[in-house]
Formats: structure tokens, C-alpha cells, sequence
């Protein structure tokens, strides 16, 4: 809101000419470089611009920083700099300056639950939320937050804002936004409320890992800001979920992410098929093929050197094939891929792999480029290729192409034909 540059990808973007002129130029790029400098540190927000502001006119640290505030101040600051309004924010930078001088801090600005409140609304104005919901089978064991060790007592619940931090051991290190955590009886029900940005950048992360390369992370940003345009409502109550069914969450994502989000290229890209898998290995599949509508024509997808998924094999048992013949309905859309098993089907491909997924486990039956073969024995040979459904952003070929020097640009264009886009 007061800042003079921001960021975005590799590109420092600063305020026009004349609306910096009468500022000391070298002071705003110091302050813009040491947050660069820092962004892979893991600081705090509050203590990551303490350190821009001291960098504005000392060359290097001091010999100690001063004493830090109580937890709730810390808190107070990192919601003021992340996303409060102009008076949350003027306060929390004359709050920093003071800390850093040494000189006493100044008082929070009055009425802070009603600014809270406003703080909120503007949020929601500014930019549509996403919640996410763990279900309560998913996280399980004792749980800290905030260094809170909460009491597993069936209908209580805790509401957090700001940066949440979780304890040890537990799947999700921490999360910014607003958190809702419910104790269930077999385990902790978690919602976490954030903005379209935040989950975007997130479920990059998630996928993909922390360590992709940037074009990489930006090519799945872009995919997934359009996933969401047509698949809002995954679950019922308009929720999405932290698991492959919608997008992988492990938390709040590195500033890096963040930075990669904001910079993803625009996809023109019919929503209904913005679809991206873990690996196609080298055998693309169309819409078509899998779910018997949408485009004909797949995309590409590489042969990635040393992707564990790029050939496997799995033999079913007899007891199996059965299992699966009274789960799945025969038949077939027009285009769709299908397989015989034995004397019945043809079974549509994309349903005996979640059906085998659901009853025996996500690696029984790992992608839909497969080929099957019934055995005089009932049992039934598959060889394939890839790990999901085969269709869209391959995101093993992501990663190997951005490695290679591959833009985001030129990783979308490749993974989807014109034929997909938009009309």
C-alpha cells in the first residue's frame, strides 16, 4: 500500500518517476535488494522488513538486533505489513523504526477489533478467498499452534489469524491467512481461509516442490488460475481439498513461489481443460480420450531421463478383476479409451484406474496410457506409462524443460494445443 517497489519473478517494479523524486533513490534499492537477499531466509515478515529498514542507511548489520515484542505484537505486526490498511500499516512502520532506535514503541491505532474487522471486509473486496479443509482422518496426534498445545476435546474449536504455525511432527508447517481447527473424534478438522493468490501459489508449491525451477512454477500458477475458473466447487460447501483430488497443499508457500505465482504468463486456455498430471511419461493423453469429451488433439509430453514413472507395470489378481467388473459399469463415450477384461466390457480406462485406486490403493493402477492383457489364469497384465490421468501439464516435463531453459511460455504452449484454448 506505502511501498515504493514490489517484486515480481526477477523484475524489481518501482512507482512512477515523479512519484519517487523527491526520495533518496539508493535508500528505496537497498531496501528492495535486502528483501531479495532474505527471501529464502524463512524470517518473519515483521523481522524481514526490520532488516530492509535498518539497510537503508547502515551498511551492515547491527552488532545485536533489539529485543523482540510479545507473540501477540509479532502477530499484530505481520498482519499490519501483510495485508492491513493504511493506518495498520503507517503504525506498524513507525513501530519498526522505533524498535530499531531503540526508543519506546508506539501505542497500536485505537479501535484495533473494529480495524481488524475492516482489515478483513477489505481482503475479501480485494481478492475472492479459497478455503481449504483437512478432513480429520487426515491429521491426527497432538497438535501446537503457535507454540499452544491445543486439547483434544470432541466440539471444541480455535480460530487463528495471521501467520499460524504448527508443531513438530505435524503435516502442515504453517499457514497464512485465516485457520479454523475443529477436534473431531478421530482426529483435527483444519479450514484454512486464504486469497486466490495464496492458494494458487501454494498448491504450486506443493506439487512441485520448493526446489523447481522457477519457469516451472510459474507454468503450473498459470494452470492452476485457470483450473480454479472452472472447478470452484470441488467439494460440497464450495471448498477444495489438500490432496490430488483437487491440488496438493502442504502449507503456505516460500516467498520464491509466491514471487513465481505473481508472474505466471496468462493462459488463454478454456477453463474445463486446464488440467496438469504428476507425469505423462512421454504419452500424452486429449480430454477426449480420457473422459470421452473436450479436445481430440493431446499435448506434449517428454520422456524425462530418470522419472520413475515413465514405464511400470502391475498384474491383478482374478479376485481383483472381479472386484473391479462389479465397480465399474461398461461402456464407453465416443472417443474414450476402454479395455476389455475377458469377455465383458469394454470398461471405460479412467474408471477401472480410480476404481482400483479407491479399493486398492493410488499405485495399483498408476496412469490411463496403459495397455492390459487377461492371462489364462483370470489374472490381468497392464503396462503403461506416466503417474494420474495423462492429460495436460506434464509436470515432470515441467521441471526437465525449465532445467533445460525452457520459458513458462514455451512449457504451456507445448503441453496445450490451440485446439484447447479458448475461442
Amino acid at each position: 500500500m506505502a511501498r515504493s517497489g514490489q517484486w515480481v519473478g526477477d523484475t524489481l517494479h518501482l512507482r512512477p518517476w515523479d512519484q519517487l523524486r523527491r526520495r533518496e533513490l539508493g535508500a528505496i534499492l537497498r531496501h528492495e535488494l535486502t528483501h531479495r537477499r532474505l527471501r529464502s531466509a524463512g524470517l518473519r515478515r515483521w523481522r524481514e522488513e526490520a532488516r530492509c529498514l535498518w539497510a537503508e542507511s547502515h551498511p551492515s548489520p547491527p552488532k545485536a538486533w533489539p529485543v523482540s515484542p510479545l507473540a501477540g505484537v509479532q502477530a499484530h505486526l505481520d498482519r499490519a505489513l501483510t495485508g492491513g490498511g493504511t493506518r495498520e500499516q503507517a503504525w506498524a512502520y513507525r513501530w519498526l523504526r522505533a524498535w530499531l532506535r531503540h526508543e519506546p514503541w508506539p501505542e497500536a491505532p485505537k479501535g484495533r477489533r473494529a480495524e481488524a474487522d475492516g482489515w478483513t471486509k477489505e481482503a475479501v473486496n480485494l481478492a475472492e478467498t479459497i478455503t481449504v479443509v483437512w478432513p480429520a482422518e487426515r491429521l491426527r496426534g497432538p497438535l501446537t499452534v503457535n507454540g499452544q498445545l491445543l486439547s483434544h476435546r470432541s466440539g471444541k474449536h480455535w480460530r487463528f489469524r495471521g501467520q499460524v504455525r504448527f508443531g513438530p511432527g505435524f503435516p502442515i508447517q504453517s499457514l497464512d491467512g485465516g485457520v479454523q481447527v475443529d477436534a473431531k473424534p478421530h482426529g483435527w478438522r483444519l479450514a484454512w481461509t486464504a486469497s486466490r493468490a495464496a492458494w494458487i501459489a501454494a498448491a504450486t508449491e506443493g506439487e512441485l516442490g520448493v526446489e523447481a525451477p522457477i519457469e516451472a512454477r510459474r507454468a503450473l500458477a498459470a494452470v492452476l488460475g485457470r483450473w480454479l475458473e472452472g472447478h470452484r466447487h470441488q467439494h460440497p460447501g464450495g471448498v477444495l481439498c489438500p490432496l490430488t483430488h483437487c491440488a496438493v497443499v502442504r502449507g503456505s508457500a516460500s516467498a520464491g513461489t509466491v514471487r513465481a505465482a505473481a508472474a505466471a504468463p496468462r493462459l488463454d486456455l478454456d477453463s474445463r481443460w486446464a488440467f496438469f498430471t504428476g507425469s505423462a511419461g512421454g504419452r500424452s493423453l486429449s480430454p477426449r480420450e480420457v473422459w470421452g469429451e473436450g479436445p481430440e488433439r493431446p499435448g506434449g509430453a517428454a520422456e524425462v531421463p530418470g522419472d520413475r514413472w515413465l514405464m511400470w507395470e502391475r498384474t491383478l489378481s482374478a479376485t481383483d478383476v472381479a472386484a473391479l467388473k462389479g465397480d465399474v459399469r461398461p461402456g464407453l463415450k465416443p472417443g474414450q479409451r476402454g479395455l476389455r477384461l475377458g469377455g465383458s466390457g469394454p470398461y471405460a480406462v479412467e474408471d477401472l484406474r480410480l476404481a482400483a485406486g479407491r479399493r486398492f490403493g493410488w499405485t495399483t493402477w498408476p496412469s490411463n496410457a496403459c495397455e492390459a492383457e487377461v492371462q489364462s489364469d483370470g489374472t490381468l497384465r497392464l503396462r503403461g506409462h506416466g503417474w494420474g490421468h495423462n492429460v495436460g501439464l506434464c509436470l515432470a516435463t515441467a521441471r526437465f524443460s525449465a532445467a533445460q531453459g525452457a520459458t513458462a511460455e514455451q512449457i504451456l504452449a507445448e503441453a496445450f494445443p490451440a485446439s484447447w484454448r479458448t475461442p
